[in-house]
Order: C-alpha cells, then sequence, then structure tokens
C-alpha cells in the first residue's frame, strides 16, 4: 500500500474514532410529548424529514405522520 493511501486510511480512522467518542453524539434525547396519532393506511412510507427528536427545533417531536417521520407538535396528554 503506497504512504498516501495509509495516510488517508488512517485519517479516517482517526476521525470515525473521534466521532464515536463523544458521548453527546450517540444520545437520543427525546423530548417530553405524545406524538399525534391518526390511523391512516400508507402504502409506502415517503423519505424523513426528520430521524430524532433532538434534530428538531424547539419543543418539536420527531413523529410518524401522512406516511413519513416530520417534526410536529407533540400532544401534552391523551385528554
Amino acid at each position: 500500500m503506497r504512504q498516501s493511501s495509509l495516510s488517508t486510511l488512517t485519517g479516517i480512522f482517526l476521525l470515525l474514532c473521534l466521532h464515536m467518542a463523544r458521548p453527546e453524539m450517540g444520545k437520543n434525547v427525546e423530548k417530553p410529548g405524545i406524538c399525534p396519532e391518526f390511523t391512516i393506511h400508507c402504502p409506502f412510507t415517503m423519505i424523513s424529514l426528520c430521524w430524532r427528536d433532538k434534530g428538531c427545533k424547539e419543543d418539536m417531536k420527531c413523529c410518524f405522520y401522512n406516511c413519513r417521520k416530520q417534526c410536529m407538535t407533540p400532544w401534552l396528554s391523551l385528554d
């Protein structure tokens, strides 16, 4: 293996190690509230607009709605 290839692989390996070592990156922050639930049939799932609650602004949660995951204002209770 050539020196430049080895240097590139070493750099990528170090970046991955640093990324995995950051404890706050791996936490799934769940915000308070309940995702609105509506029973609809989805013939397919569209591309998600969010992945986790921490990706949504302010108090919004990442919820499955209208056949995709998207940021929504949560219900505070089921009443």
